[in-house]
């Protein structure tokens, strides 16, 4: 164990072996860490937090912060964080309201610069946070869902997993698993099919998907029409998350972006060619 002499480390914290602490951190009482964790500097591990093995965070991030809130309770819950997570610089993960309550984040995590986890979420296994997402209160983040830079989700919405969320994108509403999102719109453009054969899903599981989504954004069905063609045509396998994942939800779903039909683009000749081209141009 190698820990900074400028480090300050509670001796009710629980170490495990082989963990390196640098200059400058602070790990709180009540605080587990495990095996061959770093803390690079100036990392700040609160009270309530256990960080699984194997994991580095680096400078600035905060673990284990009071929850954000205009009427936050005398005996907050905690966080409990998986295996092999990455924390970068400044990325913070609070605690959850209630005690008893827990702020959870599965294994091999990436959370970039300024990534923020609110009280009460609850992360999956393999998700990526691009620098300055922002996640409120209670949000819901499916296992292998990335979020691209500067995403704000909603208190209570939910990403599917395997979703792709693009930049920028302000998330209301639910994101489906397995769909991609567009950042100037925050609305549906059609599957992530990138990350999804990077997951190793096969041919025909991605026919399926494509199958299900064809069905939900295009037939313009009813809403319980449409959940009850899913659970009939798509009853097994991975197109049968679809199903799972509307029939529950607080906030409504995410809908598709579509271009207007028999919509012309106009292309407006250059201001060089206006100018060449004017009547008073021409008549001298």
């Amino acid at each position: 164990m190698k820990i900074h002499p400028s480090a300050i480390v509670s001796p009710e914290a629980e170490l495990g072996i082989d963990i390196e602490i640098g200059p400058y951190c602070i790990v709180e009482s009540g605080v587990r860490i495990a095996d061959r964790c770093r803390l690079v500097a100036h990392v700040n591990i609160r009270t309530g937090t256990t960080l699984g093995c194997d994991s580095t965070v680096y400078e600035g991030a905060v673990l284990g912060g009071l929850p954000q809130h205009a009427n936050p309770k005398s005996e907050p819950g905690s966080v409990t964080i998986g295996e092999r997570n990455v924390f970068r610089e400044h990325a913070t993960v609070h605690r959850a309201m209630h005690q008893g309550e827990v702020t959870r984040i599965g294994d091999d995590c990436f959370f970039m610069v300024g990534a923020h986890v609110a009280h009460d979420c609850q992360v999956g296994d393999r998700v990526i946070l691009t620098n300055g997402t922002m996640l409120g209160g209670h949000v819901e983040v499916g296992e292998r869902a990335c979020l691209g830079g500067n995403v704000a989700v909603h208190q209570f919405c939910r990403i599917g997993r395997l979703a792709m969320v693009g930049g920028c994108t302000k998330v209301v509403q639910d994101v489906p698993p397995f769909v991609l999102t567009d950042g100037a719109t925050a609305l549906v453009v059609g599957l992530n099919t990138v990350g999804l054969r990077r997951a190793g899903l096969d041919r025909q599981q991605i026919l399926d998907l494509k199958g299900a989504y064809r069905l939900i954004y295009r037939k313009g069905f009813a809403f319980r029409k449409t959940l009850a063609a899913l659970e009939e045509q798509f009853p097994l396998g991975v197109a049968s998350e679809f199903a799972e994942f509307f029939q529950s939800g607080q906030r409504g779903f995410v809908q598709e972006r579509r271009r207007p039909p028999r919509m012309a683009l106009r292309v407006h000749p250059a201001p060089d060619e206006i100018e060449e081209t004017s009547p008073r141009r021409m008549a001298g």
